[in-house]
Parts: structure tokens; sequence; C-alpha cells
């Protein structure tokens, strides 16, 4: 019996009755649920005063103390955070009304009652029960970690509090979210099932179904343009046989509002302007499975355009302005290329530091001619300034390295040019695996804004140690350390012990970026070097070379550097039991040490938007290099290399097609009439031409089969670099195409070789176009801790019966 009862009571709508009943130390209000979060608005009064006092007709009381019953898991803080009443407040049916509503709202609760003892408040609650456990199952299309989080957003996830109603709204959004994939035939069912301590488990089941798959496109009302040519537009498309792998066959209600819009764009790019789109009707066949779409369209008339102006508050002359519109009178009316007019402005105004500008235009249609007149109307806004350049992300780097790379200055009008050379010049260092560039506006200010430049560091150190094996050097074992960002200062040091099959190299140099606050560069080198030639399959001798260098390189532009090196080298040769004739002949005569000073003059053009992994740009390198007149052996070498790359975004964001060549020629000069041998170019291989052996392209002696290189190479590369996965940052896969080859103009001059029958293949003592080597095949260039790694697998295309090929090559340390 309740209380309303036990005290001989009644009950009153949104009243406190007037009566009492002996014995009864209770007032009672209770709040009836509507639906699950809602107040019935009715408030009982059961029992009134105690025995011999005035019946409550006030309907209110003074709080003196409130108490809390019911409470199991939510603390007794959150109650008094919701409820609405404080002891010393004076309440009646209205503020209970209003506390029983706010502690239902609160969804903590499935029961709230109010009781009065004395001058107590008593708040007694039931609370909702919470979820201890949530199973998912049957879900392949959308992932468990997918579906979860979205669950927890919308309120139901482990430990929250469970409301049914909150679970069915659940249920019919999933049911959407699959319908919106194209699976029509998705049923989900949820049981509850309850737990001591006021908790329940829920499990999810989801039976997905089949995607809907398209079996009829058709257009209803073009004349214009075919079915067959509006079907080619879209990405939706019926299963095609020749294609079994394609997704495109499946339905997806996304995928059509894009495929809408792009029949849209292909009529308003073609001057019909009044075109429209009147319905687009999806049909689903019996069974769920099939889908029928028919596309209602009214094409209109055919516009040219007609005059075209520049009006407004013009910063920039109109004719400047009026040059960056592609679109000509006579032209079709283009959508496109109206809205490209209007960023060509807009990025034009940017560069004076106009950031925001409003470009609108106005078109006058002429219905009768069929012309349009457009009138962009510029308004530039106020001109745009930097307050403050801010750096976030640089956890090695520091601030003055990153500072001195931005062409945009504080301070000055803020330029898309400047922003947009600064963001090159910083992803051009290699330190970064992305910068990012905003510029927000400064609050209360319409003429200034911050730039805000945010970095992701890579890593731009190596410490390498231990064995390995190379196709050309054999075995390997290595020690090399290399930062190239030395404690945040931008300068790049490397010290190097490589001991192989082939040499023993010891290395150390250092290259201070910003020598001169004018950007000078400087880099100090040393080094000594053994080589058993042999055992890279080239000649039977020894070399052993020690040298030491200092470089300048002076920036003359943005993406301009002229260098110059001052080189001392020592050379010795030594002979073994199978040195070949030609060079002992060659060091009879001129002797097998050689000290000699080597200038180098180089010019380089850096255009790339990366330093790594570049998608667009180019690098053009010029040198020349020899010995000073006088020298022991006088020399030079002229070499040209350039590197082109387009990116390719319809067949990925970071794909690129990428050309290479390089040409290199060598010769004596003075008293010597002939490039040294140990100066020859040499071809082959995973660092010049893939499919072939290293070092095997070119001359080679036909006793011993043994590779002696030219004084002149000509080397060139296609391929499509881009990445296995879209999420992948440092591993590129390319398909290539190489070609090269060594020639050896001076042959004759070299004692034992000059008989053309002592050398293989014939035709190399002289330039012949028709002699180069080419092979084609896929790449994997892995940045790995350890350095750059190139893997390829290559077929030659037109090798000869004299040449060596390899299907598998790798490589460490290659530049890509």
């Amino acid at each position: 019996m309740d209380d309303a009862a036990r005290c001989g009571g009644y009950e009153a709508n949104g009243g406190v009755g007037a009566g009492h009943t002996a014995g009864c130390g209770l007032i009672h209000w209770r709040g009836l649920r509507v639906g699950l979060l809602s107040l019935s608005g009715v408030l009982s009064l059961a029992c009134l005063g105690l025995l011999g006092q005035q019946a409550f007709a006030a309907n209110s009381f003074i709080v003196e103390e409130i108490q809390v019953e019911g409470l199991e898991r939510i603390a007794e803080g959150t109650v008094f955070n919701y409820l609405p009443i404080e002891p010393g407040d004076q309440i009646g049916a209205g503020e209970v009304a209003n506390a029983i509503r706010a502690l239902y709202r609160s969804g903590f609760f499935r029961d709230v009652e109010l009781l009065r003892d004395e001058q107590v408040l008593v708040v007694r609650v039931q609370e909702r029960p919470s979820v201890a456990r949530l199973e998912i199952e049957g879900n392949e299309q959308i992932r468990d970690d997918d579906l979860r989080d979205a669950l927890r957003s919308a309120g139901l996830a482990e430990g929250q509090i469970f409301n049914r109603a909150q679970l069915s709204e659940i249920e019919r959004e999933l049911v959407q979210q699959y319908f919106a994939q194209g699976k029509y035939g998705v049923t989900v069912e949820s049981t509850v099932s309850p737990l001591p301590r006021n908790r329940v488990a829920i499990r999810i089941d989801i039976d997905e179904g089949e995607v809907a798959e398209i079996r009829d496109i058709h257009f209803v009302g073009n004349e214009v343009f075919s079915d067959r040519e509006l079907r080619g537009l879209l990405e939706l498309t019926p299963q095609r046989w020749w294609a079994p792998w394609s997704q495109r066959h499946r339905y997806a209600r996304g995928m059509l509002a894009n495929d809408l819009e792009s029949v849209r764009s292909h009529y308003l790019d073609r001057g019909y302007l009044e075109f429209s789109i009147t319905s687009a009707q999806v049909s689903i066949g019996p069974e769920r499975r099939d889908v029928f779409i028919t596309v209602h369209v009214d094409e209109g008339e055919q516009y040219t355009v007609g005059t075209i102006n520049v009006r407004g508050h013009l910063v920039v002359p109109a004719e400047e302005l009026r040059e960056r519109i592609e679109l000509q009178p006579g032209d079709l009316y283009s959508r496109s290329r109206i809205n490209a007019g209007i960023e060509a402005i807009q990025a034009r105004l940017a560069k004076e530091g106009y950031a925001f500008a409003e470009v609108q235009v106005r078109p006058v249609v002429d219905e009768h001619e069929r012309v349009v007149s457009l009138t962009y109307f510029v308004d530039p806004g106020a001109r745009v300034y930097v307050r403050r350049i801010n750096i976030t992300g640089n956890q090695r780097t520091q601030d003055e390295v990153i500072r001195r790379e931005m062409r945009q200055l504080e301070g000055a009008p803020l330029s898309s040019d400047a922003l947009r050379r600064s963001q090159t010049r910083l992803n051009r260092l290699g330190f970064f695996d992305f910068v990012n560039i905003d510029t927000p506006r400064v609050p209360g200010s319409d003429d200034r804004v911050d730039v805000d430049v945010s970095v992701q560091e890579r890593m731009t150190g190596q410490l390498q140690a231990g064995v390995g094996y190379g196709d050309v050097q054999g075995l390997l074992v290595n020690f090399a350390v290399s930062q190239d960002n030395v404690v945040g200062t931008g300068d790049r040091l490397s010290m190097t012990i490589n001991n192989s099959q082939v040499s023993n190299i010891y290395d150390v140099s250092y290259t201070d970026r910003f020598h001169t606050i004018e950007g000078v560069s400087r880099t100090l080198s040393a080094g000594y070097r053994e080589t058993r030639a042999r055992r890279a399959d080239l000649s039977d001798y020894d070399l052993k070379s020690g040298h030491a260098s200092v470089e300048y390189s002076v920036p003359v532009s943005e993406v301009d550097r002229f260098a110059g090196r001052l080189r001392y080298e020592h050379i010795g040769i030594d002979e073994r039991e199978r040195t070949p004739d030609w060079i002992t002949d060659y060091l009879e005569a001129e002797g097998n040490r050689f000290g000699m000073v080597k200038p180098r003059l180089s010019w380089l053009r850096d255009t790339r938007d990366r330093g790594i992994f570049p998608t667009a740009g180019g690098r053009q390198r010029l040198f020349i290099e020899g010995t000073l007149p006088g020298a022991d052996q006088e020399f030079y070498k002229l070499t040209y290399e350039h590197r082109r790359y387009w990116p390719l975004p319809w067949l990925g964001e970071k794909t690129a097609f990428s050309v290479e060549g390089q040409a290199s020629y060598g010769d004596g000069y003075g008293d010597s009439q002939k490039l040294p041998f140990f100066e020859h170019y040499y071809a082959g291989g995973v660092r010049t031409v893939r499919g072939y052996r290293g070092n095997y392209l070119g001359p080679r002696t036909v006793d011993r089969d043994e590779p002696i290189g030219g004084n002149a190479r000509l080397l060139a590369k296609a391929q499509v670099i881009f990445p296995p996965t879209p999420e992948a940052q440092s591993v590129r896969m390319a398909a290539f195409i190489d070609a090269g080859q060594v020639f050896n103009t001076r042959l004759e001059r070299y004692p034992g070789l000059a008989d053309g029958d002592n050398v293989k293949p014939a035709g190399l003592d002289q330039f012949d176009l028709r002699e180069l080597r080419a092979a084609a095949g896929l790449a994997l260039i892995w940045m790995s801790p350890v350095g750059p790694l190139t893997f390829s697998l290559s077929e030659p295309l037109n090798e000869s019966d004299d040449d060596r090929t390899e299907t598998f090559q790798f490589s460490l340390g290659t530049e890509f």
C-alpha cells in the first residue's frame, strides 16, 4: 500500500488537496512519466500535516534539509546539480513540478518521487540501468571500431546510461547508413538482457544483406547528348563483363548525387545555361537487389558569351585582371571557366595583400539572341597585413631554421605568392613529413592575420651499423652516422665507415647551410678510399685515394644557386697479377701516383615542391670539374642532368610522372690526350640502367669480358611514381623505363685497346643512339631507418648477345 493509501489522502491534478488524516506524517509528490523523458505535470498530495495541526492550505513550505534516496552509482552531488531547489527555498506545487522535470531531463532516472517529512524534502529516485556489455555481430561493411565510435557519439557505449528510446533511434539510423551504401536488404535487431546491480547487456545483430546492383541507367529528355555519352560521365554503371573486379555497379546514394552533379557540370560547361535535372528516380527490385535509375533532364537552349567586363574597386588595372579571364566573347558559356576567372582574379589580388577579396559575376541574359554578357564585380576589401608568424610542431628544429625559409614577413602585406614559396622551401628541406600554413584573422580586426605554420618532423638522422649485401658491393660491413638537421640548426653532418668486398671508405663532411646571413652555404669534407676494382667487375687493379675539399654555394634567386668547390686529391694505383696490359702501359707512361687540385663550378636550379618524393617541379644541375693546368693528369668532366615531375591527381594525390635525363662527357687536355681510366663513366645497375648488370654497359674487353668504361655517358628514365596505399608516407612504387649507354670516343688513344677487335660490343667508339639499351619494370623505394632502399624487377627490351642482364636488383642509398 502506498503512502497516499496509508494516509487516507487523495490525489489532485496539478494541485494540493486540503484535508488531513490523523497519524500521517508525510506529504508526498510524485511525477508521472509521459514517454521516456517528459513529465505528466500531475502532482499528488497524499497526506496533510501532523495530528492536531492546521491543514496545509498554503500549499508550500520552507525546505530546511534535502535528503536523497535510491542512488546506486550516481553521486549525490549529481542530483543536487540538477535539482533547482536548495535549503532555505520556499516551495509549492510549481517548484515541485519543475524539480521533477529537471531530474527527468538529466536522463539518469526512470522514476522520481519528492516527499516531505516535516521541513525535510526527500528525493527518492530509481536510476536507469547502465550498459555493462555491448556486442555487435554481423557487420562487415562498417568496421567494429567505426561502428562503436558512432554509437558512442550517439550516447550508447559500455558504462553509459541505457535509454531504450535512444536505442530504437540508433537502429533506424544504422538502417539508413546501410541504405546509403546500397544495402537495402539490411535488418538490425537489438536484444537487451538485464543483469544484476541494475545493469543491462545489449547485443546488436546486423544482417547486411547484399549490395543492390545497378541494372540500368536511363535518361529522359536528353536530345543533345545520347544516353551513352551521359552514362560515360557517371561513376555508377551497370556491371561490365570485362571489369569483374570493379565496384562501380554497386549503388550508393552519395555516388549518385556526385554523378548527377557531373551531368549538370557537363551541360553548364557547354553553353546550356538553363539546364536542369527535373527528377532522379531510383527503383528497387522486389528482392531489393536490383536498382533501376531514371534521370529526367531539361536541356534548354545553348548560350554563348557576349561582352566581358571587370568593374568595382580596382586596385589592379582592369586590363590586367581581364587578361586573367580565359573566356572570350563568342565562346560557349561555361560555368567552370567563369569560376576559374574568379579564382584567377582573387589570386592576383592576393599577391597585393588583398587576401579576402570578393569577386561576383553578374550575368545579363539575352534569351532572344541566346547570349550571356558577364560582368566581374571586384571588392578587394581591406589590404591584409601579417601580425605574427607562429610556428608549431617543431620539436627539434629551431624556429630560426624555419623562419629563414619564410618569404612572408611579419608586418608586411599578406602575399599568396610569398606563402606558397615559403611552404615549398620548407618542403624542400626534407626535414618535415608535411608543412601546413594557415592565415586566421586576428580577432576584432579586418586587416590583420596571423600566419600559423605547423610542421610534422621526420627522422633526419641515421645511425647505421651492421652487415649487409649489395648486388655490386657484395658483402658490406658498415658504420655511418648522418644528421641532416644537426641539433635543429638545419646543418648536415655525415661520418661514414664502409668496408665491403669492393672498397673501404672513410669519410666525414659538414655542411653549414647558412654560413652567411644571405644564405651562402659552406661544405667541408675529407675522406679516404681503398678500391679493389676487380671485385666491382672492373679490370684488376687497386686504387687508394685521399681527399679534402671546401665548397661554397651562393643563392642567386629563389630557385638558382651557383657553387664553387676546390678539392685536393691524391691517388695511388697498384698493379695486380691480372692487371690488363692497357692499364699497365698507361701506368708505365703516366706513373701510378697522382696529386691533383680539382676545382668544380656548378649551377643548380631546383623548383621541386618537395625534397623527398616530389610530385611537381624539376631539378637541373650543370657542372664542370677537372684539374688545374700543370697537374699530374690534366682533364675535365662536364655533366648536365635534368629531372622533371608532373602530378597525376586522377591516379592519386601523391602520384607523379617523372622524366630524367643525364649527359656526361670527359676528356684530357694539355699534355694529357685522354681521360684517365680511373675517371671513366660506367652504367648498368639499379642506379643507372636497371635490368643490366652493374657497370657492364659500355665497352668491354674481348679476352676477359671486363668493363673498361668510357668518356661519355647518356642516361634517360621515365617512370610513374605512386604510393602503394593512400596512407603511405615513406614508401613509393614506380613503373619505369630506363635507357642508357657508355661510349668511349677516345678508345684509339689507349695502348692495347686501339685495335677494335679487342673491344666489344662494336660501335661504342662513337656516339650512336641506336646503341642505347633499355629496360622496363617495377621498383619499390623505401625511406627506411637505415637510409633509402631501392628494389627493382625489370626486363631488358633490346639487349644484345654481348650484354649481361639481371632481373632483380637492389641498392642502399639510391637518390629518388
